[in-house]
């Protein structure tokens, strides 16, 4: 069998985390058994539909590696991949289903149904349609919609159980009779969601469905359409579903549910496609950190997971700390240009290698890419001497000889590694102080900080103007302090 996969989101909202998931789910599986990930767009919710939404959810796919085989710009031979392009398609099939005698026209107004309702409810039974219209007298049915009277078309369903087997929760069974006939289309034959699924699948040749669990309602259903049009359903597999941290359905309230946040933050697509990887699906060897690549080697069903999986922001930024720390300087480089424009830092300022120097100096230390701006602020502005941790530092006996001796050593040394290493050397010998003592006040001084990215390296990026005008006025602030 040839493996068909395919992703169906509905662009009524941006790039959704969980449809990335199950797009992803559905990627490694197409990728795993040398087959075809197929993208189409649900877009017949005309109301809510935007084309911006359309283009959020295709950008950040792309972005995020996962590459349609067909859909929207990679046609092929089972198009249109856009819903609101196929109604004649799907007229076709429920005109099949209107002359076999499958689906017939059902006139009950909404009152009716709510009428039905309400004493089902009353009695305490599950609500089914009562078939009213089932076997209704043709020429009645042909009067009434000669006059164009209000109707939607019912499948007629048969008493039966609907069995599946599900790749990952099992045997599942349906009875009939809690489904009853249920609205394929609207009048004018336009169709509903689960008849629109069901052709598309049919006529896309989908070989497997992989979704979410909230779908798995809808399975019986389309299965009964899969038969009613003479069709094989395709092979289900629901996912659990994706949970906040109060292991409630994620949602906006819990924070940023749209990849596209994600990756504004500074999340790298690598990262969030391997983090959402892991929710519901144990790797091998209990190996974390994968590429997608290396995701599709190691990516089996058989390992996901029927229990709903938290999303865990902390753990998302575990997870891009360790790819940032993956990134050659140049490639983190070029990946910083957004975050740097942002924050209006004109990148022909210093010379490409003063910038990867800079990252090379704090990139063990970030998570996301903005906290470079974090962890280098010190390169680009001068610190603020009034900080805490600056005041405990220039409150030591040692900080004001000091500076004064490292301004002095900086003058006139050859600005170059081995010198300053030499200049340092010469401060530990001649100064009766701890390390300690040593390196909070110049550390203080030149980048507001009593911890930080290498001391000497920073050094050599400030520069010899920056670093003897930080080193004086820090000098400066020790002397007004000492004269109050």
């Amino acid at each position: 069998m040839t493996v068909r996969v395919r992703i169906a989101p509905s662009p009524t909202g941006n790039l959704h985390i969980g449809t990335t998931r199950t797009a992803l789910f559905n990627y490694l599986f197409a990728k795993k058994h040398g087959g075809q990930f197929i993208l189409r767009v649900e877009d017949t919710d005309k109301a809510r539909s935007q084309q911006s939404y359309t283009d959020n959810i295709l950008s950040g796919l792309q972005q995020l590696g996962l590459h349609w085989d067909e859909g929207p710009g990679v046609e092929g031979p089972h198009g249109p991949y856009f819903q609101s392009e196929r109604s004649d398609i799907y007229r076709q099939y429920l005109q099949q289903l209107l002359d076999q005698g499958l689906i017939y026209p059902c006139f009950c107004n909404p009152e009716e149904l709510q009428a039905e309702r309400a004493a089902a409810e009353a009695s305490g039974q599950t609500y089914v349609y009562s078939g009213k219209w089932r076997d209704a007298n043709p020429a009645e049915v042909q009067e009434l919609l000669d006059a164009q009277t209000p109707h939607t078309f019912r499948l007629k369903v048969p008493a039966k159980e609907v069995v599946f087997n599900d790749l990952i929760r099992g045997e599942i069974r349906f009875d009939t009779r809690t489904i009853g006939d249920m609205i394929v289309a609207r009048q004018g034959l336009e169709p509903l969601y689960n008849f629109a699924v069901v052709v598309d699948d049919i006529t896309m040749q989908i070989s497997h469905v992989l979704r979410g669990e909230d779908h798995i309602s809808n399975t019986p259903k389309q299965i009964l359409i899969y038969e009613a049009l003479g069709a094989t359903p395709p092979i289900f597999g629901h996912t659990a579903m994706m949970l906040a941290p109060d292991r409630s359905k994620l949602s906006k309230r819990h924070g940023a549910t749209a990849v596209g946040a994600y990756l504004e933050m500074g999340y790298l697509p690598e990262a969030l496609v391997n983090y959402l990887a892991l929710l519901g699906w144990s790797p091998p060897e209990g190996q974390e950190i994968l590429s997608l690549d290396e995701l599709v080697a190691a990516f089996s069903l058989e390992s996901v997971s029927k229990s709903g999986a938290v999303f865990d922001v902390e753990k998302l930024k575990w997870v891009n700390g360790q790819w940032l720390r993956r990134l050659s300087a140049e490639d983190l480089w070029q990946r910083l240009q957004p975050v740097l424009q942002t924050a209006g830092i004109p990148t022909d300022s210093h010379s490409q290698d003063w910038w990867l120097q800079s990252l090379a100096l704090v990139q063990e230390k970030m998570n996301l890419l903005p906290d470079y701006l974090k962890e280098a602020d010190f390169l680009f502005a001068a610190p603020d001497l009034s900080a805490e941790a600056v005041g405990k530092a220039f409150g030591m006996a040692s900080a004001q000889p000091v500076l004064q001796a490292l301004h002095s050593s900086l003058q006139d040394m050859p600005w170059e590694a081995d010198a300053l290493h030499t200049a340092f050397e010469a401060l530990k010998q001649n100064q009766p102080f701890k390390m300690k003592e040593i390196m909070w006040p110049i550390r203080a001084a030149l980048t507001g900080r009593t911890a930080g990215a290498d001391l000497q390296q920073s050094i050599l990026l400030l520069g010899r103007e920056a670093c003897l005008a930080r080193l004086q006025q820090a000098l400066n602030t020790l002397a007004q302090t000492a004269a109050t």
